[in-house]
C-alpha cells in the first residue's frame, strides 16, 4: 500500500490534475456565459493549479527544498530536505485539494447565494499566492545573493503572477454588490480550504513519512536549487 501511494505521489497525481484542469477549461469555454462570478473564479484557480505545480515540481522545480529549510530543523544532521516537512505526499494533498475544493465551492454557486463569497475566497487564495511566493522569492535571494543570485525568482513566482494575479483582478472589477455576509463566508470557505488542504493533513502525515524508509515520498533532486550546493548539501 505504501509502495503504491508512493507511485501516485511521482508523476500520477499530476496527471490527474492536469487531466481536470483541461476538462474543467473546457467545460468553461463552453457555458462560460452561464457561469456565476464565484464559479468563474474556481474555474481560474482548478485551471492554474496544474501549471502553478508544473513550476513548482518539474519545470524547474525545487520549491521544497527552499519550504524545508525554512520550515525544517536548522541542525544539518536531522534535516530531510527531501522530504520534511514538505515531502511528495503532504504537497500532492495539499495541491489536489487546492483544485478540488474550489471545484466543490464551484458548485455551491449554483444552489446557494454564496457565489460573492466563494468569488473573494478565490481573489484571496490567488492574491496569497502571489504574496507567498514573492516573500519566498526575497528571502531566498537574501539569503543566496552572496552566492550569485541576482534576481527573486522562485519555483513558482511566474504562475503566481503571470496567471493568479490576473485571474484575481478579473474577480475582482466584475464583483458588484459585495457585502460584508460575502465578506464573512469567504474568509470562512478560505480557512476551511486552508485547513483540509493544510493544516489538518501536512501536520500528522509529515511526521508519519518521517518515519518511512529513507527515500519514500522523497523529492528526487534539488531541481532549480542545484546551482546553489551550498544552500541545501549537508
Amino acid at each position: 500500500m505504501v509502495k503504491k501511494l508512493d507511485k501516485w505521489c511521482d508523476i500520477n497525481w499530476i496527471i490527474f490534475i492536469c487531466v481536470t484542469g483541461v476538462v474543467t477549461a473546457s467545460l468553461a469555454a463552453i457555458f462560460w456565459d452561464k457561469i456565476p462570478l464565484g464559479a468563474q473564479g474556481a474555474v481560474f484557480v482548478a485551471i492554474i493549479m496544474p501549471l502553478h505545480v508544473l513550476e513548482e515540481w518539474k519545470f524547474p522545480g525545487g520549491l521544497h527544498i527552499f519550504y524545508n529549510v525554512l520550515l525544517g530543523p536548522k541542525e544539518k544532521e536531522k534535516q530531510q530536505l527531501d522530504r520534511y516537512p514538505m515531502s511528495r505526499l503532504t504537497d500532492m494533498i495539499t495541491n489536489v485539494g487546492l483544485q478540488w475544493i474550489p471545484l466543490v465551492y464551484l458548485v455551491l454557486c449554483f444552489f446557494t447565494g454564496l457565489s460573492n463569497a466563494v468569488a473573494l475566497c478565490m481573489v484571496l487564495l490567488s492574491f496569497f499566492e502571489v504574496a507567498g511566493h514573492t516573500g519566498a522569492g526575497i528571502i531566498t535571494w537574501s539569503w543566496l545573493r552572496k552566492n550569485g543570485k541576482k534576481t527573486i525568482y522562485h519555483p513558482g513566482i511566474a504562475t503566481s503572477w503571470m496567471m493568479f494575479f490576473p485571474a484575481g483582478i478579473y474577480v475582482v472589477t466584475h464583483l458588484e454588490n459585495v457585502t460584508g455576509h460575502d465578506w464573512i463566508w469567504g474568509i470562512i470557505l478560505l480557512v476551511i480550504m486552508l485547513m483540509i488542504s493544510i493544516v489538518l493533513t501536512e501536520t500528522p502525515l509529515k511526521k508519519w513519512v518521517a518515519k518511512q524508509e529513507k527515500g519514500r515520498f522523497a523529492f528526487a533532486d534539488a531541481k532549480y536549487y542545484e546551482r546553489y550546493p551550498s544552500f541545501w548539501k549537508k
